[in-house]
C-alpha cells in the first residue's frame, strides 16, 4: 500500500530521523531541458552532507510555501546561491537550512539519469549563455506566428 505524503510532511520525517527518498515530478520548467515538466521523475533524497555546486537541490522559497528545484551554483558562509538551468538570473542566497533534499536521480521513461555536479554546472553555464540567443528567437517567432494568426496567413493546427 501507498501512503502520500507532502513535502512537508516528508521533511518533517527526515528531521525526525526517518531518511526515505521522494520520487516526484516538477511542475515547472526552469530545468528544462535537462528535467521536463510533469513527465521526468525525480528522487530526492534528504539533506544530510553540504550540497556541491553543480548538484540539484529542492529548498523551500523563504517566506514562500513553493518549493524550488535548482542547480547549486555557490556556496559560502551557511548559504547557497541556486539557478535554474532554463532561467535568466540566479535565485539569489538563500540559508543552507532551507536546502530540504537533493536530486539523485532522474527518470525520463526507461532511462535512469544520475547527476553529475561536476558535468551539470559545464552543462548550465553553456545553457545559460545559449539561451541568451536562443530566447530572443524563440520570442520573436512567436510574435511573428501571432501576428500571421491575427491576420489569418497562419492556420493553427
Amino acid at each position: 500500500m501507498n501512503k502520500s505524503l507532502s513535502i512537508p510532511e516528508w521533511h518533517q520525517l527526515a528531521q525526525e530521523g526517518t531518511k526515505i527518498p521522494v520520487r516526484i515530478t516538477l511542475n515547472g520548467w526552469s530545468m528544462e531541458p535537462l528535467i521536463r515538466m510533469d513527465k521526468d521523475y525525480v528522487t530526492v533524497v534528504p539533506s544530510e552532507t553540504t550540497p556541491q555546486i553543480g548538484d540539484i537541490v529542492m529548498f523551500q522559497e523563504p517566506n514562500r510555501k513553493r518549493f524550488v528545484m535548482h542547480r547549486v551554483w555557490d556556496l559560502k558562509e551557511q548559504k547557497v546561491l541556486t539557478w535554474g538551468d532554463n532561467c535568466l538570473e540566479p535565485d539569489g542566497w538563500i540559508p543552507l537550512d532551507a536546502v530540504w533534499g537533493r536530486i539523485t536521480l532522474i527518470e525520463r521513461g526507461r532511462r535512469r539519469i544520475q547527476p553529475n555536479p561536476a558535468k551539470g554546472i559545464r552543462w548550465a553555464r553553456f545553457w545559460h549563455h545559449a539561451a541568451k540567443i536562443y530566447r530572443p528567437y524563440i520570442q520573436c517567432k512567436n510574435k511573428l506566428r501571432n501576428i500571421l494568426e491575427k491576420t489569418g496567413m497562419w492556420v493553427k493546427k
